[in-house]
């Protein structure tokens, strides 16, 4: 299973989830909240199990048990994990997040002590590069796993995508809001999924929003494909660095990130014995 299960791999009902995608030109952050809920009569020691894209980057994780919330912090693999078998012996709420050994691509994060009707939510945030289509559309994926079966590697399998039968409707919520911000107009934006319309935010459509429909049953993945103007022109984007941060650090420098699609003639490319990959 994925998502937050005991010890004994056995699901704790999921509630709700919400997602937020935020595109800047051809990257997305993408930030997901989960909420769960012990229905038991006795308190769970649970785990999070959840995939990610290849070739993804947290960059943040936190989760809210009660009123109590602990942000994630990157340790070394040991400390962290004496730490957190210290909080849970003596009775603290711990977390502890870490790659799968099974995959790497699967994180594991620990949760302490779920009391008897207690809710958690989990809240992780990641940054990605959306793939470029065969139509010069970029992609965005959001896989429909949080209700599948996990089989560890070694086992013929891996993340399968596949939604239990026998319920006529999923027992959670779905919100899906997406936002869009490139120096390229914005053309459109298709999905596999009911979309509300596209709503502009200036004049020169270079910043969009739109919400995944209502209803959604979350029986296959939630795929984006969006359309920019000007595809192979070059742009750039500057974020300015985190303040707070420590002096010399990556986060406190501003970076600037250039995107590059060039076009090349058909008989350019025909041209090539072999098409590289750059």
């Amino acid at each position: 299973n994925c998502g937050l299960v005991t010890q004994k791999n056995e699901p704790v009902p999921l509630k709700s989830i919400s997602v937020e995608v935020r595109v800047q030109d051809h990257v997305s952050t993408v930030s997901s909240t989960l909420l769960y809920v012990n229905e038991e009569e006795r308190p769970l020691e649970a785990l999070f199990v959840f995939p990610l894209p290849a070739d993804a980057a947290v960059c943040h994780f936190s989760a809210k048990i009660g009123e109590q919330e602990i942000v994630a912090e990157v340790q070394d693999r040991e400390t962290a994990r004496d730490q957190y078998d210290d909080a849970v012996s003596s009775g603290q709420q711990a977390f502890l997040l870490e790659e799968s050994a099974e995959s790497p691509d699967v994180f594991r994060l620990s949760v302490g002590c779920l009391s008897p009707g207690q809710n958690a939510a989990v809240t992780i945030i990641y940054v990605t590069e959306l793939d470029v289509q065969a139509d010069h559309s970029l992609r965005f994926c959001l896989p429909a796993v949080l209700n599948p079966r996990y089989t560890p590697a070694g086992s013929g399998a891996g993340i399968v995508s596949e939604i239990s039968s026998g319920c006529g409707a999923a027992p959670y919520t779905l919100t899906l809001s997406v936002h869009v911000s490139s120096p390229k107009p914005i053309s459109k934006l298709e999905s596999n999924c009911t979309l509300d319309p596209l709503v502009f935010l200036r004049s020169d459509h270079t910043q969009a929003t739109v919400n995944l429909s209502p209803g959604h049953m979350f029986d296959k993945d939630v795929e984006l494909f969006l359309y920019y103007q000007d595809t192979h022109q070059p742009s750039a984007i500057v974020e300015a660095g985190v303040a707070t941060a420590p002096s010399g650090s990556l986060m406190r420098n501003p970076v600037v990130m250039i995107s590059l699609y060039p076009e090349f003639t058909e008989e350019v490319l025909s041209s090539l014995a072999t098409q590289g990959e750059f």
